[in-house]
């Protein structure tokens, strides 16, 4: 199990570049023998999580728990400590006797360090298991997961967070929570109480977990609930859009929209992602449309020997690279010459349309893959020795209103001369977890990928005013870079001060959960600006 290291850093930056600090101080798990079992090693990093919580509380500083520091907002800055969680990265599957009522599927049941990577739980899931959605990449870590509400990818379900049955997170030192949904135990009764020193089965409390936003304590680990194995056929195709194919998203006719773009699909797709050019999103707007950058996934369940070999062997090749800001990173890491074009905004859709690469051809099959190895990891590229630094904002809208508001959108974007950017929509249902940005019933999730410059900020910005005016309702993701004020908080998730609102009930259980000092302890900046903290 892993140790703790103190140190100071020097020079600390997360994962995307959009934090700097110096001279910080650290404390990081490190390797420290052999793995325990499950009830053994959860108290042990628990205990280190309370010791590094103590000493950040004597010295009256703030903490930030980190996972793979992948978020791009400001959702973990301040100006304490840092708790690099990285290394608490097991997995186990829980004995039947360890299990309560409430899980009926027994053998889909693991319990997992919040520091496992979504790539480490894939590979110990599949084949025999599978998530059912994650994010567009497979680097971020379980409990970070949690923390933002990553929005998944998937037709018909919500986000990661809707796998979890029970939360284990540590408010203080020698203090701990088992939180499940009840009213029947997921976690045997006896199994928690020998984990945790509060066990309690409270639907607010368990919904504030699923979405903590990093202020509820440290997530130690969860129980989630895999699907049975499959595999996913993968369809790329590039395609000019219409307003009559934005009409069929917006109705949910997820099979005719992929009928009209492939023309041997028979069947409604387990995943829709369309990367859109807003200079030419589709035809009508301000003239005819380019080629939008489709991505259609039809669930399979194939015989299990086929599924283990697709785990096992040479399906490990990356897909990353076709994921928006991959596709974008990778052409000009390839053909740096095109950073010429950079200030032109109408240059970034044409880069990302260079990397993205149509499949099947025709008369051929499509591919085949495992959930896991169709979405990989994100790749880091570099132009000349300089990082690429990329933007992403993402804004939840309500599908029944995707015309509209996607126009309202475009025209915003429009409205300064655009950002540096491409649209890129997938369709969710509302997700598990108090404080959701996806929380309609039928979502979609429109991201602003592309380059970090002025132009894209500006663009971003104007698009939430825009669609502020026009009296659309959006959320915007948590750990991305839209602008995320105390009055939008307000607005999209109630007043934090009123206990019956989702913003109050998520406050009420920090509240419940944390000692006065360990409020003081457990916050970042962002919470304190939405008026969480």
């Amino acid at each position: 199990m892993p140790a703790l290291n103190w140190s100071k850093t020097p020079h600390w930056r997360n994962y995307h570049r959009t934090q700097d600090r110096v001279q910080v101080d650290t404390a990081k798990l490190v390797p420290n023998g052999a793995p325990l079992g499950a009830i053994s090693a959860l108290r042990q990093t628990a205990a280190q999580f309370g010791f590094v919580l103590a000493s950040a509380a004597r010295q009256k500083v703030p903490l930030t728990a980190l996972g793979s520091a992948w978020s791009f907002s400001d959702i973990t800055k301040n100006n304490g400590c840092l708790l690099h969680t990285g290394l608490a990265q097991h997995i186990w599957h829980v004995d039947a006797t360890d299990l309560g009522p409430a899980a009926v599927h027994r053998d889909r049941m693991v319990l997992v360090h919040a520091g496992t990577t979504i790539h480490e739980l894939n590979a110990f899931l599949e084949p025999d298991l599978s998530l059912i959605t994650t994010g567009a990449h497979d680097g971020q870590m379980v409990g970070g997961m949690l923390g933002t509400g990553v929005h998944g990818s998937v037709l018909r379900y919500g986000g990661f967070q809707n796998h979890v049955r029970g939360v284990h997170i540590v408010t203080g030192p020698g203090e701990s929570w088992w939180i499940e949904r009840g009213p029947m135990p997921w976690l045997a009764s006896a199994t928690a109480a020998a984990l945790a020193n509060h066990v309690v089965l409270e639907p607010d409390l368990f919904d504030a977990a699923l979405v903590h936003l990093g202020g509820l304590g440290i997530i130690n680990a969860v129980l989630i609930e895999a699907a049975p194995g499959y595999v996913v056929d993968v369809v790329r195709v590039k395609h000019p859009l219409t307003a009559a194919s934005i009409g069929l998203l917006e109705n949910g006719d997820f099979a005719a929209f992929a009928r009209e773009v492939w023309a041997p699909s028979r069947e409604e797709p387990y995943y829709i992602e369309v990367i859109l050019d807003p200079f030419h999103p589709y035809a009508g707007y301000r003239g005819a449309a380019h080629n939008a950058l489709i991505t259609l996934f039809y669930k399979r369940e194939p015989d299990r020997a086929v599924t283990r070999s697709l785990a096992t062997t040479g399906a490990a090749v990356s897909e990353a690279a076709h994921e928006t800001l991959n596709l974008l990173a990778k052409a000009l890491s390839a053909q740096p010459e095109q950073d010429l074009l950079l200030p032109l905004p109408q240059a970034v859709a044409w880069l990302v349309a260079q990397e993205f690469h149509p499949e099947p051809v025709a008369g051929a099959p499509p591919r085949r893959m495992t959930w896991g190895k169709a979405n990989g990891p994100h790749v880091r590229q570099e132009i000349l020795g300089w990082d690429i630094e990329l933007y992403n904002a993402a804004y939840a809208i309500e599908r029944q209103h995707l015309t509209t508001t996607l126009k309202t959108m475009l025209d915003a974007f429009h409205s300064n001369g655009g950002g540096h950017q491409v649209f890129t929509l997938r369709f969710v249902t509302k997700a598990a977890g108090l404080m959701a940005f996806t929380r309609f019933d039928d979502t979609v999730v429109i991201n602003m990928d592309g380059l970090r410059t002025l132009n894209s900020s500006d663009a971003a910005r104007n698009v939430a005013l825009a669609l502020e005016r026009a009296a659309i309702r959006f959320s915007q993701h948590w750990g991305k870079q839209g602008v995320i004020t105390s009055t939008r908080v307000a607005r999209d998730f109630g007043s934090p001060a009123d206990p019956t609102t989702r913003a109050g009930r998520w406050r009420a259980a920090r509240y419940r959960l944390l000692s006065p000092a360990m409020r003081d302890t457990i916050r970042s900046d962002a919470l304190s600006a939405w008026g969480l903290a």
